[in-house]
């Protein structure tokens, strides 16, 4: 669909926002070296998520923070996969730590639902889709880090579950910028609506 074209019902929009978390994307972080903080930069990431939820919030629509969280133990995490093992073998996004707080500019407001996960998809083992139902919507404005890896799960899922999934790419990270794009040209425009920030804003229609 055209950028142009697109027009978003607020009453059926919710706003996520996916590990936008200091190891996740921050300098200094337990992934830093994987490129996370420089592609966020390049992207424009935080500013361009502050941006949508900053909108979000004066017109009504539910902002919805997902964040991973590992207890520090370990409890309740499967060593079944690289990601998994990754996060503990780095003790990353521990309950309570500088780590898994969300980055500066991306904090939750009074009235923003907060999601813990320690899954890739926002839906497995969560609330998400309880607070979809209970807000009414049906579209969902996915944004943050991974693209490749969360925010793609999390498309899918969302598009399998039959909800309406807004990818505004120059809101979405991951660790480079061919990661990003084969997502986005391979995968993400298959079972989501692939625009910016700039076309989402203007699309949105209180």
């Amino acid at each position: 669909m055209p950028d142009d074209d697109l027009v978003l019902d607020a009453a059926r929009c919710v706003l996520l926002i996916q590990d936008m978390q200091n190891d996740v994307v921050a300098d200094g972080g337990a992934f830093a070296d994987s490129g996370a903080p420089t592609h966020c930069r390049e992207q424009g990431t935080i500013e361009n998520i502050r941006r949508l939820a900053d909108r979000c919030r004066d017109i009504g629509i539910p902002v919805v923070h997902v964040w991973f969280v590992v207890e520090a133990n370990g409890l309740g995490m499967t060593r079944n996969a690289p990601l998994f093992t990754g996060a503990l073998e780095q003790r990353a996004m521990l309950r309570g730590s500088w780590g898994a707080a969300p980055v500066t500019g991306l904090e939750p407001h009074p009235g923003d639902h907060v999601v813990e996960k320690n899954r890739m998809s926002a839906w497995e083992g969560t609330r998400l889709e309880t607070i979809m139902r209970s807000e009414r919507r049906d579209i969902l404005v996915d944004t943050g880090a991974w693209t490749n890896m969360s925010i793609e799960h999390t498309a899918r899922t969302g598009a399998d579950k039959g909800y309406v999934m807004v990818v505004p790419e120059d809101a979405c990270s991951t660790m480079n910028a061919d990661w990003h794009r084969a997502s986005i040209d391979f995968a993400l425009r298959n079972v989501a609506v692939v625009t910016t920030t700039d076309a989402v804003l203007k699309a949105l229609q209180p």
